[in-house]
């Protein structure tokens, strides 16, 4: 079995790496979150190796991925993510997502990738959270002040908009390197759901009933959305823990749901 190699088309990059020698009967593509990289990933990964074949993925600008040169969006990974499964003889295939991992799994569908079985959301993003009209109000009046400051930045140079940033700015925008907040923001600001109605690619949607990142809310939305959603809400997990401790009820959930897919 081969270590962890990188794959590059148009400029962006990413890392695979193979857990087993086997190849088929299913191939199982897991997709890490923002922030994280495929070791995150690689205990649940481990405990469905039965299946098939498994490949963990860094995806662009985590792990040992150098950082993008311009700002990649959810459907630049998917595409990229596709020229590397196209290199692989052919297998069905199922793409396993965390966070923002199962934004990319939802461009993966969108683009009708060759052997594509079915997607599965492990906390999954994509759509928009439902935010009260006080959250509403807010964000729009930080929206302002940012255009303020970026309209005032000839005058008043980065110092206005380096403050808004640092007072207003999220957690995980401003824990990101420089070089990864374009990024950011193009993640964050993907919304994938004109593209739902329209994948008809089998989803399994776990979430944690106790996740605040991509709360059960998302969940719901995704499966009146999407044509063939299997939702499941997990209880006493959340955001994180729904890969480590939730790991059991995840494989039973996972395993359950491949036999109606004849996997």
């Amino acid at each position: 079995m081969v270590g962890a190699a990188p794959f590059t088309q148009h400029g962006l990059s990413l890392q695979a790496e193979p857990l087993t020698d086997a190849h088929g009967p299913l191939r199982l593509v897991w997709l890490h979150g923002w922030g994280q990289t495929r070791q995150s990933l690689r205990p649940l990964a481990n405990a469905l190796l039965r299946h098939g074949e498994a490949w963990l993925v860094d995806l662009p600008g985590h792990g040992s991925v150098p950082p993008p040169t311009a700002p990649c969006t959810p459907a630049a990974m998917a595409s990229l993510l596709g020229a590397w499964l196209a290199t692989l003889p052919p297998c069905p295939t199922l793409i396993i997502g965390h966070s923002m991992g199962f934004r990319v799994a939802l461009h993966a569908a969108q683009q009708q990738l060759p052997e594509l079985q079915g997607i599965v959301a492990l906390g999954g993003a994509g759509v928009p959270r439902q935010l009260s009209p006080r959250t509403q109000l807010r964000r729009w009046a930080i929206a302002r002040l940012m255009r303020l400051g970026h309209w005032a930045k000839p005058l008043a140079g980065e110092g206005l908009l380096n403050h808004l940033r640092r007072r207003f700015g999220s957690r995980d925008y401003l824990s990101c390197p420089a070089d990864l907040r374009a990024m950011f923001v193009a993640v964050v600001s993907d919304d994938t759901t004109p593209l739902l109605p329209h994948l008809t690619t089998p989803a399994l949607l776990l979430y944690g009933a106790e996740d605040e990142e991509t709360p059960p809310d998302v969940g719901r939305t995704l499966a009146r959305l999407l044509p063939r959603a299997t939702l499941e809400i997990l209880p006493h997990l959340n955001h994180y823990t729904i890969l480590t401790h939730g790991q059991h009820v995840v494989q039973q959930r996972l395993q359950g749901w491949l036999k109606t897919l004849g996997a």
